[in-house]
């Protein structure tokens, strides 16, 4: 091996290493690395209500109200 080859494999060897240490790298890394975050946590939300049991709503519970219910006492008037 000559060592134009060595010095041309040096070269392509420094060459295919990314540039990490600069501002737009670093940018990109923060970038790239919120959306993950916020991509997990939309996930994980996802997941939890496929797999936890369903709560009753307010519009479910419309039939059992009742009209017969105890009316709320008004509070005492200040003398």
């Amino acid at each position: 091996m000559s060592s134009s080859e060595i010095a041309d494999n040096k070269w392509e060897l420094e060459a295919s290493k990314p540039p990490i240490t600069t501002p737009g790298a670093l940018a990109q890394i923060v970038i790239v690395g919120s959306f993950s975050l916020v991509f997990l946590w939309i996930l994980s939300f996802s997941v939890l209500g496929i797999v936890s049991p369903k709560k009753k709503t307010m519009a479910d519970k419309y039939g059992e109200m009742n009209a017969e219910a105890a009316p709320a006492e008004a509070p005492a008037a200040a003398e």
